[in-house]
């Protein structure tokens, strides 16, 4: 699950990155300046992707906070400045951090280290 969701983080921050850098473009071409906030904070949520995948497969429990921070953004930047995709970006954020949640859940259960009586005994033959 965290190769997925490392995989899936890592193409939507070049999709959210390039989209976010054109929506910017086009802010302060038309001069629209709440759409070119909504391009600042996309490539900002596209750098809170890139972190996030960064800490996914070490440390998942950091990844959803940083996912969690990255959804909030997008959603609530969404609404408001009228660059209504950062709403689905940030959805996808949260839905990878709930996979990262999940990884980090069920990884600790099986990644659980033998005790050291076990290695011993295993090792006199």
């Amino acid at each position: 699950m965290r190769k997925a969701v490392l995989i899936l983080s890592i193409i939507l921050m070049i999709i959210v990155f390039v989209q976010s850098w054109l929506v910017g473009i086009g802010g302060n071409m038309f001069d629209d300046q709440m759409l070119a906030w909504g391009g600042l904070v996309g490539r900002l949520v596209a750098l809170l992707f890139a972190v996030g995948a960064a800490f996914v497969l070490p440390r998942p429990l950091i990844s959803v906070f940083i996912y969690l921070a990255g959804g909030l953004l997008g959603i609530i930047f969404g609404i408001y400045t009228g660059y209504y995709d950062m709403i689905l970006w940030g959805g996808l954020s949260l839905a990878l951090g709930g996979g990262s949640y999940y990884a980090w859940s069920t990884g600790e259960q099986q990644a659980a280290p033998a005790p050291a009586e076990q290695i011993k005994e295993a090792s006199r033959f």
